[in-house]
């Protein structure tokens, strides 16, 4: 969830209810993830009027999204290799 909230965000800023309605989440859980990556650092958080905004605070937190999105790809690849010929029986 943290990963695809920050790989939402690499879009630009968002509101809680925006995060929520683009991912399917419920409220609390975006909430409460936004929460551990604003104590992280890697988000900021602004109120405008009635809304809390949220934003990257730092760009370079893409370079770990890919890096650890490259290797859950290289895992599940390995795994599709692992489990083709099984299929194939």
């Amino acid at each position: 969830m943290r990963i695809k909230l920050l790989d939402h965000l690499r879009d630009g800023e968002a509101t809680v209810g925006q995060l929520q309605s683009a991912l399917g989440a419920s409220q609390q859980n975006v909430s409460k993830h936004l929460g551990i990556l604003h104590g992280a650092g890697m988000v900021t958080r602004s109120k405008r009027g009635t809304s809390v905004v949220y934003a990257i605070s730092d760009p370079d937190v893409f370079a770990l999204c890919d890096q650890v999105c490259g290797g859950v790809r290289r895992q599940v690849a390995e795994l599709e290799t692992i489990l083709q010929p099984i299929s194939d029986v």
